[in-house]
Parts: C-alpha cells; structure tokens; sequence
C-alpha cells in the first residue's frame, strides 16, 4: 500500500529540538504501521455488514492482492448476496503519487465493463464498502506530532496528532491514531473536522501474527456524517501464495466475474 497512511535562550533551543523530534517520530511511526505488512501476494476473504438508516446490508468478497515494483494491484470480486454475485473491481495504485491509479469494474448482470476515474471509483467503493482505506490520510500532507503513548482496550500504543495543511480535507481536518507500540497496528483512529467536531472513527476489534507482521481481522468504522457503520471480519487469509499476474489484467475480469457469478449458489 502508498505512503501517500506529526524563557532562557539555552532552554528554548532544547524545547525547539524537542518539537522537531516529536514531529519526525509521529511520521515515522506513521509510515512503519502503513508499511509493515512485507508480503509478495495476498488473498483475503471477508464477510461486511454495513448499516445505515435502520438497514443492514451484508456483503461476502475476495480480495487478491499483488506487489509490483511501480504499483500494488488488487483485485475484489463480490462473492455475496447472490444478485451481486461476480460484480469485480481490478485497481492498479501506483507508488508514483505524480501518477493517476488505474481503476475497472465489471457487472456480470448486465455484461457491463467500464474503466473508472478516481471519482467514479471511489463512488462504487462507497457504495459496496470494501474499500480498506479507512481515512486514506496522505501522510506528506499532514503535520504529524506524537503526543506520547496511551493504553486502548489494555493495549499500550503511540499517540499521535495529525493535522491536515488543507483544513477541507474530505476525511478531516485533523486525526489522532493509536498505534500498538508492540504489532504497529492502528487500534483506533478517530478524525475531526475543522471546527473540531469527530466525524469518523475507527476501532479495530482483533488481528492475528502472519510471517512477520500483524494482520487486522476485525473492526468497526463509524462514519458519523453519513449516520453510517460498517463492520468487517476477515475469515481467511493466505499471504505468498504466488498469484498469477493474469488475475490482474483487466482483460481478465470479465471472463473471470462470468465463471463466478454463474456458480450460483444451491
């Protein structure tokens, strides 16, 4: 994933090292949870339940995951409920933050392939709820400052402040995440709008030790602007599985979404 994840003259100059330390270290801390997950390939299945206005919406996807030297490629394919069965999203997000991701869907029901633009492809993610980025927090666009470290839930993690240069940033004006001091997890993230009202937070519920990282498993999203909550729990997770690189070529989605949604359930 892209790092694109804060008196006496003599005191005074200490306190102003200090401050620059505090500045540098939150990045840092940022960018190690961003950046921990070492793996060539990824396969995850995952069960959402999204609820908003009293409604409930479950959806069961796979996500194929491939590391490239320029881009990571992933790929969903929605595995439930039946009518939405096949539905695929490829995504190409390119390392280069100068270069544009490259984003495709196809729909089986209607024999539909398009290739997406960032707008468009952020609604269908919206829309279906599998996107992993929670707050998508470009961290070279934030002033990051730790705040020193706090317990979540019995956990001891690092406390840091993140302050948007655009106070209009869609996903808040400032942010706070807990990082578990020992698995470099985000264990909660909460982020505020520019009158310093919470309009988002996260909290993750469970995540488990594969090769040298730590993986979420579970968590809530509370989205508090939309009134909406989303609730994810990975069930399976297989990592280095060597994925071949024709599952990611977007001349291959719509055979593949064709033999999905045509397993129809009995």
């Amino acid at each position: 994933m892209r790092a694109k994840r804060l008196l006496a003259l003599g005191l005074f100059f200490l306190f102003s090292i200090f401050a620059l330390a505090q500045a540098e270290d939150g990045k840092i801390i940022l960018k190690k949870s961003v950046q921990r997950k070492s793996f060539k390939d990824a396969f995850l299945k995952v069960d959402l339940e999204k609820q908003k206005s009293g409604i409930k919406k479950k959806i069961s996807l796979e996500l194929f995951q491939k590391n490239y030297p320029e881009f990571s490629a992933t790929l969903v394919v929605i595995q439930a409920p039946e009518p939405a069965k096949g539905i695929s999203f490829l995504t190409w997000n390119y390392f280069d933050p100068e270069k544009s991701d490259l984003k495709w869907y196809y729909l089986p029901a209607i024999n539909q392939y398009k290739e997406l633009n960032d707008e468009q492809g952020r609604k269908y993610e919206e829309q279906f709820g599998f996107s992993m980025e929670i707050f998508a927090v470009n961290l070279d666009e934030a002033e990051h400052k730790l705040l020193g470290e706090e317990a979540v839930e019995g956990r001891v993690c690092y406390k840091i402040e993140s302050t948007m240069r655009n106070p209009d940033n869609p996903h808040g004006a400032r942010a706070i995440t807990w990082v578990n001091k020992e698995r470099l997890t985000p264990e909660k993230i909460q982020a505020f709008d520019k009158a310093g009202k919470l309009i988002k937070d996260f909290q993750l519920l469970e995540s488990r030790k594969y090769l040298d990282f730590w993986q979420e498993l579970s968590g809530v999203y509370q989205d508090l602007v939309k009134a909406q909550v989303i609730k994810f729990q990975i069930i399976e997770a297989q990592f280095n599985q060597n994925i071949s690189d024709e599952l990611f070529l977007s001349t291959k989605l719509k055979p593949r979404a064709e033999e999905v949604s045509k397993s129809k359930s009995k």
